[in-house]
């Protein structure tokens, strides 16, 4: 199971080299993070790298609602990476190894998003 899991996250990493084919292939029909994970429990670590590709993800997927905001997904992006390791520390730093269930992957998810992406209208 964890190899599966495992593969999985490998491809999801290699779809975001290109962030075209990330955007519009690998998330499509995604609106929140349990719709990527399919296997409980969740290692913590695997969930980490899984919330850094569902937040490149929101600032493809909301690049209207940011361009509203005059944002640009550039400048998603580069909040997102300025900010990860401050909310990680911040969200996580009291988090089990594995998450259990969703109500918990959906808990950590919007904590992180909010800390990474605190942009006003960004659905997921």
């Amino acid at each position: 199971m964890k190899l599966l899991f495992g593969s999985v996250l490998i491809i999801i990493a290699g779809f975001s080299v290109n962030k075209h084919v990330f955007s519009s292939k690998a998330y499509d029909g995604v609106t929140t993070v349990t719709d990527v994970i399919s296997a409980y429990p969740v290692d913590m670590f695997d969930f980490k790298k899984t919330m850094k590709d569902y937040a490149h993800h929101l600032c493809y997927r909301n690049s209207d609602a940011l361009n509203t905001q005059d944002i640009t997904v550039s400048d998603c992006l580069s909040h997102h990476d300025e900010k990860k390791l401050e909310c990680e520390i911040k969200v996580f730093r009291l988090a089990p190894q594995n998450l259990e269930s969703e109500r918990e992957v959906l808990n950590y998810s919007r904590e992180y998003t909010q800390c990474t992406l605190p942009y006003k209208y960004i659905l997921g």
